[in-house]
């Protein structure tokens, strides 16, 4: 399994437990490191995060979009993101096992 389809997973899931509101990245950044992976927040944003936004799995919370991705603070699941995790579609570019 590779680890980029794994981090989208997890952070689909963190969202996921905290539906319908949102998470900071600060905060899932602080979840992945208490997973064992270790990623700067920059990170964070520009490959996975950008990827959940791009496909519409996950939207920007209290920004006006369009904006630089490094100016996301907050993200939250949308229903597409939630359809995902429930299987009624896949994207090969995120793991859902963990």
């Amino acid at each position: 399994m590779r680890l980029e389809a794994q981090v989208k997973g997890l952070v689909l899931r963190f969202l996921e437990k905290m539906y319908p509101d949102g998470l900071t990245v600060k905060f899932i950044e602080a979840l992945l490191y208490d997973w064992g992976i270790f990623c700067t927040e920059e990170e964070l944003l520009k490959n996975h995060i950008n990827y959940l936004i791009s496909k519409g799995y996950v939207e920007a919370h209290d920004i006006e979009l369009p904006a630089p991705v490094s100016k996301i603070k907050k993200v939250r699941l949308t229903p597409k993101g939630k359809a995902l995790l429930s299987g009624e579609f896949i994207d090969s570019n995120i793991s859902l096992e963990v």
